[in-house]
């Protein structure tokens, strides 16, 4: 593992790795220490991941994890708006890829509660969510990834959820496709800013040459509308562990 610091004032460090497999390691070092910690201090734990390809290698080693999976909820950081056994789902990827660690007691929330509406969807995730304790819940571990258009979550470049995004008092809003041909392409459920805010430790996982390019452009000029990533980095109250596999 080597170091490379993407900042001036060195808040941004990168933990690179030369193998995906080496990248995945640390990744579930992470997830492993955050819950193990949480399942210590509170007898249970919190964590939110997100969809896409590049965790799910992560969710199907889980197994691999010594934890009282019983103890601990898994949701996610946002969702495309699509019925669960679509092939566009992430709750079908994550449920599929966390299968093992399911059995052993895990439980899996997803983000979509209803597939009427967007809307409707949103409103019911964010009780769901609610409900976990007394107020907004408290996420014990992150793990956020990021597009290559320097995107995270369903938080778009160009897109006008950037308008309210950052300061909504929701956890949970919907995103409407891009009317402009970007993305998104498909309606989306996503946690505000806010939200994802309320994070004890947040994991960054990205890979690939291009996006730690797109990274770094990120973090240099964090505008909302072009790079929400930088955004989001930059508003963050606490450091990040961004870990990269080439």
């Amino acid at each position: 593992m080597t170091e490379i610091v993407l900042d001036g004032a060195g808040r941004f460090t990168v933990q690179a790795f030369d193998t995906l497999a080496q990248a995945e390691q640390a990744v579930l070092r992470a997830i492993e220490t955050a819950l193990s910690d949480a399942i210590a201090e509170r007898g249970h734990a919190l964590w939110i991941g997100a969809g896409g390809g590049t965790p799910k290698p992560v969710y199907e080693q889980l197994d691999t994890l010594d934890l009282a999976w019983d103890k601990v909820t898994l949701s996610q950081v946002d969702e495309r708006f699509v019925p669960l056994d679509d092939a566009s789902s992430n709750t079908k990827m994550m449920a599929e890829a966390a299968a093992p660690v399911i059995a052993k007691g895990m439980r899996f929330l997803s983000l979509i509660q209803d597939i009427s509406h967007p809307v409707i969807c949103s409103e019911k995730a964010e009780t769901m969510l609610r409900n976990l304790s007394e107020d907004a819940p408290v996420f014990d571990l992150n793990l956020l990834g990021m597009g290559g258009d320097r995107h995270y979550a369903s938080i778009f470049p160009g897109h006008p959820i950037n308008e309210e995004v950052y300061d909504s008092p929701a956890l949970v809003l919907a995103v409407a496709p891009s009317e402009t041909g970007g993305e998104p392409k498909l309606p989306r459920i996503t946690l505000t800013v806010p939200a994802l805010n309320r994070s004890r430790r947040i994991v960054l996982y990205i890979t690939g040459q291009a996006k730690l390019d797109a990274l770094a452009a990120a973090i240099a000029d964090p505008d909302p509308w072009t790079s929400p990533i930088g955004a989001f980095l930059s508003q963050y109250p606490g450091p990040v562990d961004i870990i990269w596999g080439a």
